[in-house]
């Protein structure tokens, strides 16, 4: 779930290249910041718009009051003049129409700088009524003066709401300004006309020592107000001191008590010299000043609320200012920061990424003998040490694989040299095995001609048994047969030298097989030493290849190869040994045999001799022939019995030799096989060394480090 999820942003940031991916993150968080800021610039700009509105009211609101001031002082002087107050009063009616004026001119300019429409358009028109007044304040009566102003009053009191209206004055909702706002721009011009409005009425109702009903109910309802006024104004000054304790103290000082105690004073001379004194005996000049002096107490509490409000004002326009000045300090250092980071962590990425990149062709290029050092302890660090460990690795694998080719050589070129021994001794072997083969074949025939002779000897040891029965039919006859036996005898004389020769050469040649085979014995011998060497060898080089793994398994399979040649060589060796002992046993008794024929030979040759003497005798005893030729017969029997014994014999021989021969024949053709095979594995030891040279120089384009 999680992969599918991430996979279109996973798509998108593996596309994008790291700076790319920064700025792409980078816009990803800037865009809800920004908006979120923008929010809270905004809203913070629209409050510090807001509190700058309000005192800008508060300002045209401070002067508005002074108009209205100068204007109940108008219509109190004009009260008294027109209820015959004579040149003082018109005096001080023409100076109240100066203030006036002056505090119209005043407020005319600030209310135009303000920018605030609709209390403009309002004032312009209070500016006309006022002027229209003034010119026609002489030619009124004094109710109507009364009652124009008291309007004019009313409508600058409703300016002052417009102001605070303009100004979003009215609407803050802030506890530590809102009692206070609501005191200016209320509770005291209110209490500040009620209280004009009772000193005009009273300067009036004295100067002409009389009052109707209607005055007098007038004026206890505007002190019966002013009371209920004085008490809102002071539980909303009471609020404020909660609120701002020590504001309060600082910024107002007690004016809200001395006005509220002139107020109360006031509203007790009020009493006294127009409700409770009926002959209004009073000085009205003194009941006036006694209502400014009210008034002034109580404008002075105005100028220090609306002075305190002003500081609040401006400790709200510094705290927001302050607030707004130091986010966006702390955002732009915080901004700064990140960019910061942001470039540190590119770079250290790149600087990280050109690193691996640049050690990663190094180890293409076979240079391994250098670590990767990347100062990061993050992912890109491991990813350092997973490189770190794969170099070591290939450090060890690589040269642990040129150990092993420079073993892997040096046992090739060891093998090879054996096998060039071992075909040298072979082509000994096999040499010397075609000599005896050539030697057996030369006893086959010469035991082949031993055993005509044998047989030619047979027929004439045959024919001197038949010429003795003649002997012995004939005795008559024994003259011309002695000398036919003599010339017989000394044919079997000539035949059994040319036998005894026979047999003395097929004697030597016997011998001399003997030599060779005792020669090939110990050829065999050297061979069997040569296949034990081999296999041990054999069995070097497959411990060897097992220790180089995965790189000697070819060269695992060539010594178990040369193994198995070795034990065929051996067991052929073996044969071989095994088969030359036959013939060395059957040459001994052909020996023996021979030496027997030699001797019967010499014994024939004794019986012939004894046998010419006798026929050379003949003519002298017939008995004594008789006698002769019964012992040559008799000797004739035994030789023909040994001639058999020898003819057997010498076939024995020949077969023997025969079978010599073949042995020696399949034994060359092994000696053959054999050679061809360890040229075979001389051939595969110089591949092999060729191999373990080229892997050598595959290994040797890697440079590795110095420890290992």
């Amino acid at each position: 779930m999680s992969t599918k999820l991430l996979y279109p942003f996973t798509f998108i940031l593996e596309r994008l290249k790291y700076a790319q991916k920064f700025l792409l993150i980078s816009v990803l968080f800037v865009i809800p910041i920004a908006l979120l800021f923008g929010s809270w610039f905004s809203n913070t700009q629209a409050k510090i718009a807001f509190t700058q509105s309000e005192d800008q009211g508060l300002a045209q609101i401070e002067k508005a009051l002074p108009f209205m001031l100068s204007l109940q002082q108008h219509r109190g002087q004009a009260n008294a003049y027109l209820n015959g107050g004579g040149a003082d009063s018109e005096n001080k009616l023409k100076d109240a129409s100066a203030k006036t004026d002056e505090n119209a001119a005043v407020m005319t300019r600030s209310i135009q700088e303000s920018g605030l429409a609709e209390s403009l358009s309002e004032w312009q028109q209070i500016s006309a009524d006022w002027q229209k007044l003034k010119e026609e304040t002489p030619s009124l009566t004094a109710a109507e003066s009364f009652e124009r102003h008291s309007d004019l009053i009313g409508l600058t009191l409703d300016l002052i709401t417009q102001i605070a209206d303009d100004s979003s004055l009215s609407l803050d909702s802030e506890l530590d300004s809102y009692y206070l706002m609501n005191s200016v721009i209320d509770q005291i011009p209110r209490l500040i006309e009620d209280t004009a409005q009772i000193r005009g009425i009273g300067n009036g109702i004295l100067t002409k020592r009389e009052a109707d009903a209607d005055l007098m109910t007038d004026v206890k309802i505007k002190i019966a107000r002013i009371g209920d006024e004085s008490k809102k104004l002071n539980q909303l000054l009471e609020h404020y001191a909660k609120v701002q304790p020590k504001a309060e103290a600082a910024q107002i000082g007690g004016a809200d008590q001395t006005a509220l105690k002139a107020i109360e004073d006031f509203l007790t001379v009020t009493r006294q010299q127009l409700l409770e004194d009926p002959a209004l005996s009073s000085e009205p000049a003194a009941f006036f000043q006694a209502g400014t002096s009210t008034i002034d107490s109580t404008y002075a509490f105005f100028q220090k609320a609306s002075g305190a409000l002003h500081t609040l004002f401006e400790q709200r326009l510094d705290k927001f200012e302050g607030e707004r000045n130091l986010v966006i300090g702390i955002l732009a250092v915080t901004l700064l920061l990140i960019l910061l980071f942001y470039i540190a962590f590119y770079r250290s990425v790149h600087n990280a990424v050109r690193l691996l990149s640049e050690r990663s062709a190094a180890m293409a290029a076979g240079d391994l003998s250098q670590p990767i050092a990347l100062n990061t302890r993050d992912e890109l660090g491991q990813v350092g040490d997973s490189f770190n460990r794969m170099i070591d690795a290939l450090n060890k694998t690589l040269t642990v694989a040129q150990e092993a080719s420079e073993r892997s050589a040096a046992s090739s070129g060891q093998l090879s040299e054996v096998a060039r021994e071992s075909s040298l001794a072979m082509r000994q072997v096999a040499g010397a095995v075609q000599t005896v083969a050539e030697g057996s074949e030369t006893q086959r025939r010469m035991t082949e001609d031993t055993a005509l002779a044998m047989n030619e000897m047979a027929i004439g040891i045959s024919r001197i048994a038949e010429s003795s029965a003649s002997v012995a039919e004939s005795a008559t006859e024994t003259t011309q047969r002695a000398e036919a036996g003599d010339r017989e005898l000394s044919a079997a004389v000539h035949q059994m030298r040319s036998i005894r020769e026979s047999v003395n050469r097929s004697t030597g040649s016997v011998t001399r097989l003997d030599a060779h085979s005792q020669q090939i014995d110990e050829i065999v011998a050297s061979i069997k030493a040569i296949a034990r060497q081999t296999q041990l060898l054999s069995l070097n080089a497959n411990i060897e290849a097992a220790r180089a793994g995965e790189h000697g398994r070819g060269f695992a399979v060539v010594a178990s190869e040369v193994g198995k040649l070795a034990e065929q060589t051996q067991a052929s060796v073996e044969t071989i040994s095994l088969r030359i002992g036959d013939i060395r046993g059957l040459i001994g008794e052909t020996v023996e045999l021979m030496r027997r024929t030699d001797s019967e030979t010499e014994e024939g040759l004794a019986f012939i001799d004894r046998a010419s003497h006798a026929i050379g005798a003949i003519s002298q005893s017939a008995r004594i022939v008789n006698d002769q030729v019964q012992d040559i017969s008799a000797a004739s029997q035994q030789i023909s019995a040994g001639v058999e014994e020898v003819t057997a014999s010498v076939s024995e021989v020949a077969r023997v030799a025969l079978h010599s021969a073949e042995e020696s024949q399949a034994m060359a053709a092994a000696a053959e096989q054999q050679l061809a095979a360890l040229e075979e594995i001389g051939a595969a030891s110089q591949d092999l060394s060729g191999m373990a040279g080229g892997l050598q120089d595959d290994l040797s384009f890697f440079k590795l480090t110095a420890e290992q």
